[in-house]
This record gives structure tokens, C-alpha cells and sequence, in this order.
């Protein structure tokens, strides 16, 4: 880029959203690109930045829609290389933001092509445009532009004598005002070329974007079905092997329960027998041989109810067991189906003020289930707690300042439609009270 003028300076914005986040010197910007110092804040993200050339009446003459990365650490990308003084030069037009119309370089209008990747291109839209925060921001100066007043030098005239000059008619100043109009509607062709432009490089971006989003979703969720389906699966013959073990638990305990209630049976027996033996018999071997298998029986007795208990206690874990997998299966089919809804591409309508009737793709549904303020708020561009501040301004449109007393001032204010045109402290503000 040739020399500037002595009365223009050239400033970078970072931009998020439809707003200014981030301004500075151009002289600041080379520093960071120089790696002396670094953004913290823009850690492993890529910056939508704006180079900004203004003259000396806060003026703007140029800008450069650029695009740039900053690593882990929050330092630029060693590899940036776009020669932003240059497209400023060289550029097309582009709209009249209050000193004719400027010099614009972006991704639909970039001068040198192998460029034109590492542009984007801005948001013209009415009431939430880049170039009206860009406007905004320069008017006012926060960085300090250099400023020169203009003092507009008007020839004067002599006296003269009527008939010594021709009579100048309408026709020239008709001439003049249609030149200046065929001016203004070529101007005003040019920008909206440019909007649709800038408006087709928009959706062909989400379309690639939402296309490649999509097949990467599309592969996770049929790797994730395939995958659940294994486990259903698996979980079905777990299921029937328990439900057969299961079974054979319940066979043996029932069995054990029969050979119980025969010991049982057989211990009274000998009881009995023991009771009402004679004499003589008891006094003999018989008596003893009693006496040890009644005491063998009791000790099989004792076994068989610690064994009961055991298979009591085992019988109980194969049923939680069992109830835990009938569960798995139900969450997993559950999954399943909604894995299905995904790929029929199923999304949902919600109508909130400021933003209309918002598309949630099913991809998004979690997320604005999770906070539809906060989702709604994105769709506009601004903050979740701006987007509340809005709410309240648009149920009621009066100062919300509080006086000494805490009591509202109250006094009637112009209703804002637009989340995005909305400032906490200026548009729910009178004048009395509105922060500067």
C-alpha cells in the first residue's frame, strides 16, 4: 500500500458477532503478529478481525474483512501472511458510510484470488450490520484518530451586470440532479450486488458447513446404533443365560427343600422310635446307634437350612441382576430410537420474541432444552443476560433506573424490536438517566 495520507489512520477490530469486541492501533496489531505479546482470551480460536482505514474527518475510507488464528497460548499463527495494506488499496467499492463510497475488500470481493479463502465476508443486513457497529465504533474514537476539520473555501463573487452575462437556465441544474440521482441508484445497485453476494458466500458456507456437520453426525450415530445393537444383543443371550441359571437355581432349591422336609420327616421317625423303644433296647447298642444318627441328622439338618440360606441370598442377586439388565435393554432401545429420529431428520419449531419462529435442529435439541434463553439469544447475536434485559424492555418500555428511594424513574421509553439493536443502559434509559 502506497504512503498514507498525514491526516488518515488505520486501526484492526475484532469483531463477535455483530459487534466490536476488540479494537486497536494497527501499530498494536503488527506487535502481535510479531509475537510480542498475545490474547489470552482468543486461545485456539480463529479472530474475525476488520482492518480499518479512516481519514481525518472520522471517516471511513477502507476495510479489510480478514481472517486470522491465534494458538494455545493466544499468539497469532507465524504463517499469517495477508497483505491487508495492499487489498485496501486495491479493492472495489463498496457502501457509502458517511464520506462516499469506500474501498472494500472481502471473501465475495477480494482482488487477489488466492486470497479469497482467508477473508468472510461481513453481515449487511438493516439494523444489525457490521459496517453500522464499525461506523459506530469509529465515531466514537476510542482509540484516538487523528481528526482535521475541514474549512470549505467558497470563491467570491464580483459584482456584475446583468446583460453582460447570459442567463443560465433550469436546464443545467436538471442536468445536475439527474446525474446525481443515476449516481446514487448506481451506488445503491452496486451495494445490493454486493449484499448478494456476501449473502450466497453466507449460505454456501453454512451449506458446506452444515453438510460436513451433518455426514460427521450421520457416521457417529450409525457407528453408535451399530454399537447398541451389539449390546442389545449381547444383553438378550446374557439375559437368557441368566434367565436358564435362573431356573436351575430355582429347580435345585426346590429340590433341597424335598430332601429337607424327608430329613425332617425322618428325624421325627427316629425321635419317636426313641421315645417309645424299650427298655432294653434302649439300653443296648440300638440305643446308641439311635442316638449317633440322630445327632448325624441334626448336623445334615443344620447344613441343609445354612444351604437354604445361601441359595435364598444368591436367588435374590440373579433377580436385581436380572431387573438391572431389563433396564439396560429398555435405555438402550430408547437410545436407539432416538438415534432413528436423528437420522430422520426430525427438528423443531419454538417462537420467541426478537427472533420469530427459531428452527431447533435435532442436533441443538439438548442444547436449547438445556436453556432456551440462551439458545434464542445466540440466534440474535447478543448475550442471554441482554436478551432478558430486551424481554423486560419489550413487556415494558419505561426507565428502569432507581432513583435514591429505590423507586423506578418510569418514565415512557421508545420500544426497541430488535434484541440486536438493544444497549444495557442507553436504550432502557431516558436521556436523564441513559450511561454514556
Amino acid at each position: 500500500m502506497g504512503s498514507l495520507k498525514s491526516d488518515t489512520s488505520v486501526a484492526v477490530f475484532f469483531m463477535e458477532g455483530n459487534t466490536v469486541s476488540r479494537q486497536m492501533l494497527f501499530s498494536e496489531f503488527e506487535a502481535i503478529l510479531d509475537g510480542y505479546v498475545g490474547l489470552s482470551d482468543m486461545a485456539d480460536k480463529e479472530a474475525k478481525a476488520v482492518y480499518v482505514v479512516v481519514n481525518g474527518q472520522l471517516q471511513v475510507e477502507a476495510l479489510v474483512f480478514f481472517l486470522i488464528y491465534f494458538d494455545d497460548e493466544g499468539r497469532a499463527d507465524p504463517e499469517w501472511n495477508i497483505p491487508i495494506e495492499r487489498l485496501a488499496s486495491i479493492s472495489g467499492g463498496g457502501p457509502d458510510m458517511g464520506g462516499g463510497a469506500i474501498r472494500l475488500s472481502c471473501r465475495s470481493q477480494c482482488s487477489i484470488n488466492w486470497h479469497q479463502k482467508e477473508l468472510w465476508d461481513p453481515d449487511m443486513t438493516p439494523g444489525s450490520s457490521h459496517f453500522a457497529a464499525i461506523k459506530k465504533a469509529v465515531e466514537k474514537n476510542r482509540l484516538g484518530f487523528k481528526s482535521v476539520s475541514v474549512e470549505e473555501n467558497v470563491p467570491t463573487l464580483q459584482p456584475f451586470e446583468a446583460d453582460l452575462i447570459p442567463t443560465i437556465t433550469t436546464k443545467v441544474d436538471s442536468e445536475a440532479d439527474d446525474t446525481e440521482h443515476r449516481l446514487k441508484l448506481a451506488r445503491l445497485i452496486k451495494n445490493q450486488r454486493l449484499r448478494i453476494k456476501t449473502l450466497e458466500s453466507h449460505r454456501q458456507a453454512q451449506k458446506e458447513e452444515f453438510q460436513r456437520q451433518n455426514t460427521l453426525q450421520s457416521q457417529a450415530y450409525k457407528t453408535r446404533i451399530q454399537n447398541l445393537e451389539l449390546s442389545v444383543e449381547k444383553l438378550k443371550v446374557i439375559n437368557e443365560q441368566l434367565q436358564e441359571k435362573l431356573f436351575n437355581r430355582n429347580q435345585q432349591f426346590l429340590g433341597l427343600q424335598d430332601k429337607v422336609s424327608n430329613q425332617t420327616t425322618h428325624l421325627s421317625d427316629l425321635e419317636d422310635k426313641l421315645k417309645h423303644a424299650e427298655v432294653a433296647e434302649i439300653e443296648g447298642l440300638e440305643r446308641q446307634k439311635l442316638e449317633a444318627e440322630l445327632v448325624i441328622l441334626k448336623e445334615q439338618l443344620d447344613r441343609r437350612d445354612i444351604e437354604a440360606v445361601y441359595r435364598e441370598e444368591k436367588q435374590e442377586l440373579l433377580r436385581a441382576e436380572l431387573e438391572e439388565l431389563k433396564a439396560t435393554t429398555e435405555q438402550t432401545e430408547r437410545e436407539s430410537m432416538m438415534a432413528k429420529l436423528q437420522e430422520l431428520e426430525v427438528v423443531f419449531v419454538a417462537y420467541h420474541p426478537g427472533a420469530g419462529h427459531v428452527t431447533v435442529p435435532f442436533s441443538d435439541i439438548y442444547r436449547y432444552v438445556e436453556s432456551p434463553l440462551k439458545y434464542v439469544a445466540s440466534k440474535c447475536y447478543v448475550t442471554e443476560e441482554v436478551y432478558k434485559k430486551w424481554l423486560d424492555h419489550q413487556d415494558n418500555p419505561v426507565c428502569c433506573y432507581k432513583k435514591g428511594d429505590g423507586e423506578l424513574c418510569g418514565a415512557s421509553l421508545k420500544l426497541i424490536s430488535n434484541p440486536g439493536d438493544f444497549e444495557e443502559g442507553v436504550s432502557d434509559h431516558c436521556s436523564r438517566h441513559r450511561v454514556d
